[in-house]
């Protein structure tokens, strides 16, 4: 990967997480896994963005397409949420057969500064590539992240063919590589296509949700622009959907005048017991009582 190293070359130093985030804000793009994108959601707009010749699912963090900030001006992470990229920074898989664990991470250089004397070990055994603790635990997040990836990257591509896909814009108002979900089109989806994209999994229907619901992070001049409507165009039809004639009554019971009886349908004590051990009636009640 270009921009990384071997972790191989560490192997006798020490990881200290980062504490300042200011380095993402280059890019502007964090990849998002699929076992965080629903919480990412609630604090950074979620995008997809093209990398390797595949759709990546990402979140923006870069101030000028926020509605706030996700840093303080330290670079301190400011939401109640950080993404799993940022948490494993700067280790990433290796693009290579690997033998020893050591072997199947690299470092990307701009975070090699992380690397020094404090810290956790980056390998408990020099010999073997035995990983320390907490390195090992980044080491299968890496490797979870990578299976994510593939998922998402297929369901943003059903989305794509599904045609609800739809780039931002920038400054100067032209689009731009970041892709939302566009709401009206993927309002007008027929059951046909919905039921295609939800055919091997309901993934492509919960990211296109959430897609949608992570716009609100958006600055609103970064949104895309509506398709504008010929004037005086006739508004679309309402397609009448078939179904049940007892929908209608179930769905009108509102407007319905009825009142509902309190009293006992039937007498229990004549059907189910019998006359001769039916309850007395009031007055035969009293005179027993006398």
């Amino acid at each position: 990967m270009t921009g990384a190293v071997p972790l191989l070359a560490f192997a006798s130093q020490r990881y200290s997480a980062p504490r300042a985030f200011r380095f993402a804000l280059e890019a502007g793009f964090v990849a998002v896994n699929d076992t965080e994108y629903l919480l990412t959601a609630h604090h950074l707009p979620l995008v997809a963005r093209i990398e390797g010749g595949e759709p990546v699912l990402g979140a923006l963090v870069a101030e000028a397409d926020l509605v706030r900030p996700a840093m303080e001006p330290d670079g301190a992470w400011r939401l109640g949420y950080l993404p799993i990229a940022l948490r494993t920074y700067p280790f990433v898989l290796a693009e290579r057969e690997a033998q020893r664990p050591i072997d199947e991470i690299d470092v990307l250089v701009p975070g090699a500064g992380l690397l020094g004397a404090q810290g956790a070990p980056i390998s408990v055994d020099l010999a073997t590539g035995q990983l320390g603790p907490e390195m090992m635990a980044i080491r299968n997040t890496l490797h979870m992240t990578r299976s994510g990836r593939a998922r998402l990257s297929q369901a943003l591509e059903l989305l794509r063919i599904a045609g609800v896909l739809v780039p931002i814009v920038d400054e100067a108002g032209a689009s731009r590589g970041d892709w939302t979900v566009d709401a009206s089109a993927f309002a007008a989806l027929g059951n046909p296509v919905v039921a295609s994209l939800a055919r091997q999994s309901f993934l492509p229907l919960d990211l296109a949700g959430a897609m949608l619901f992570s716009r609100r992070h958006l600055r609103p001049e970064r949104l895309p622009k509506p398709e504008p409507r010929a004037l005086g165009a006739p508004p679309p039809k309402a397609v009448a959907i078939a179904s049940d004639p007892a929908d209608f009554m179930l769905a009108s019971l509102e407007e319905m005048d009825f009142a509902l009886d309190g009293s006992d349908l039937f007498d229990l004590g004549d059907v189910v017991l019998g006359a001769e051990f039916a309850p007395l009636s009031p007055e035969l009640e009293q005179e027993a009582a006398a």
